[in-house]
């Protein structure tokens, strides 16, 4: 049997397949790559059309951050990331490069400011409480005003303010800082209105700028006549109504603060722009001080004394407070070898009012010299006078003095010297010190060998005296008794006499009588002659 039958079956009489030639196609499998690469195409399309501006960033240090960790937030959305951190060249700050987002480029400007986000207490406010558990961020305040920029330099404190806040800034000037600080607050009717932003000396060095902004819509409560105080502290008065504590708030009894109002009926007075200037008052009591504008400084020379008295210390008008003491020097004079106290005082004229004059303020402007003079003229002098017992502080007290020696204000000098007086304590030192001076010249050693010789005299008279008065005791006592004995009888003698039946008394009585009738006949014959003068040559007619 042949080797291709098999089992009966010849199999080279089986038909042969032919395969079917049919046009190539893609396998379902390659579908899934394929969809894979347009996702990730689509992807990094995306992410490439997203992407924005990679910008550098310094910083004086990287506490807290982490390169591809940290984030660069704006209001607590993430715009970028921070890729890499090093270190300067001189190694005095470090460098950030972070990759921003697209829609951010439009924003990174020279006026953009970025800062590391940290905890912190500052102006007694906690700020980035979420950085503890999160980590530090870099805050950003985005800016489209100005040129593109790339590189940026950090902000060591986040700042007060950012662009977004609605409001207005302004300038307040200060003789000094004080407590006040970057995020102190600014009240207005004790609500917060506003925060400083910015501290920087004067460009006269002699005072400092501080810039602060005014939130919406306090900001419109701000013009021409607008008046700012330092709120810091707690201001404590004592006077004739008792305890007065006042403050703004508790955070400026800690921090220090700023407030601000308008004086009654100013609210309608011209708005102003933005870093308009401002005098930043000491207190809220010194707002009424600055609001006299004119002012006039004068020289006051004391001889005594002048312990107790200060720079800012009242000068008073019959209890009225009409300015201040801005200045206490020492002046030696060669020629007289004396030592002289001037004290430069300031006073507001425009306090004084004068009546039936409609214009006072113009009036004293242009007349107030005059008025000075009339009113040194009625004996207006200065005297320096102790303001409080307690501390011993002095002030300068004018009142009128008619007993004062007239004097005038002297003009020529730069300010004007006013006229003083010594105070009263020092008049009795003066007084004492003139007596001693007196006394001193006496020869009061001559006088006491003097007085010794009066008083060994005055001793012998004495002596002499007491021997005289025994004698007298001794022999004339008994004479002189004698002798009023005498005149005791003769008194009685002569009363006898004249008693009322006594014959001479009756004599003397008759004598007067006919005295007495001469008498009347002298005064007609008088009367008669005064009336015919003739009848001393013709004789009395007879009728």
């Amino acid at each position: 049997m042949s080797e291709k039958r098999l089992e009966g079956i010849e199999l080279d009489n089986l038909p042969e397949a032919t395969p079917e030639e049919k046009p190539g196609r893609i396998s379902i499998v390659w579908l899934i790559p394929l969809i894979a690469l347009l996702i990730g195409a689509w992807l990094g399309y995306k992410a490439w059309s997203e992407m924005g501006s990679t910008i550098k960033i310094t910083f004086k240090s990287a506490e807290g951050l982490v390169a591809g960790k940290t984030k660069i937030k704006y209001k607590n959305v993430e715009i970028g990331t921070v890729h890499e951190i090093e270190l300067s060249a001189d190694m005095s700050h470090v460098i950030l490069t972070a990759s921003m987002v697209k829609s951010a480029d439009a924003y990174l400007t020279e006026t953009t400011r970025f800062w590391i986000v940290r905890a912190r207490v500052a102006a007694g406010e906690v700020s980035g409480l979420e950085t503890v558990l999160s980590g530090a961020y870099i805050g950003i305040d985005p800016s489209a005003g100005g040129a593109t920029a790339k590189h940026f330099t950090g902000l060591e404190t986040p700042p007060v303010v950012t662009k977004n806040l609605s409001g207005k800034h302004f300038y307040l000037r200060s003789d000094d800082l004080g407590s006040l600080d970057l995020g102190s607050p600014v009240y207005y009717q004790k609500i917060k209105a506003g925060s400083v932003i910015s501290q920087k000396l004067a460009d006269d060095g002699q005072s400092v700028m501080l810039g602060v902004f005014i939130n919406a819509p306090y900001d419109k409560f701000v013009n021409q006549d607008t008046r700012f105080w330092n709120a810091s502290g707690l201001d404590f008065t004592l006077d004739a109504n008792g305890i007065k504590m006042y403050t703004e708030s508790f955070v400026t009894m800690i921090v220090g603060g700023i407030a601000f109002e308008n004086p009654s009926g100013s609210m309608q007075a011209p708005a102003i722009d933005e870093w308009q200037e401002f005098i930043l008052y000491e207190n809220y009591d010194a707002i009424a001080e600055g609001s006299h504008l004119q002012s006039a400084s004068y020289l006051l020379y004391f001889t005594g004394s002048v312990r107790g008295l200060s720079i800012g210390a009242p000068v008073e008008l019959k209890g009225i407070k009409l300015g201040q003491v801005t200045g206490i020097k020492m002046e030696y004079n060669p020629d007289t070898k004396n030592i002289k106290i001037p004290v430069t005082i300031e006073m507001q004229m425009d306090r004084i009012t004068v009546n039936g004059v409609p214009d006072t303020s113009t009036f004293i402007r242009n007349h107030h010299g005059e008025l000075l003079d009339e009113l040194v003229r009625q004996g207006l002098r200065a005297q320096l006078e102790t303001g409080n017992y307690l501390t011993g502080q002095l002030l300068v007290d004018m009142d009128f003095y008619q007993d004062a020696s007239p004097t005038d204000i002297d003009w020529e000098t730069n300010p004007p010297v006013f006229p003083t007086i010594p105070t009263p304590l020092e008049k009795i030192s003066n007084t004492i010190f003139s007596i001693v001076k007196r006394l001193e010249k006496l020869p009061l050693e001559k006088m006491s060998k003097q007085l010794y010789q009066v008083i060994d005299s005055m001793t012998e008279i004495m002596k002499q005296t007491e021997l005289l008065t025994k004698n007298l005791n001794v022999t004339v006592t008994p004479a002189v008794i004698a002798t009023l004995e005498q005149t005791e009888k003769t008194l009685a003698t002569v009363e006898n006499v004249l008693e009322d039946e006594s014959p001479v008394k009756q004599d003397l009585g008759r004598v007067m009588d006919e005295l007495s009738k001469a008498l009347r006949s002298i005064r007609l014959l008088a009367d008669y002659l005064e009336q015919n003068p003739d009848a001393l040559i013709y004789g009395k007619e007879n009728n």
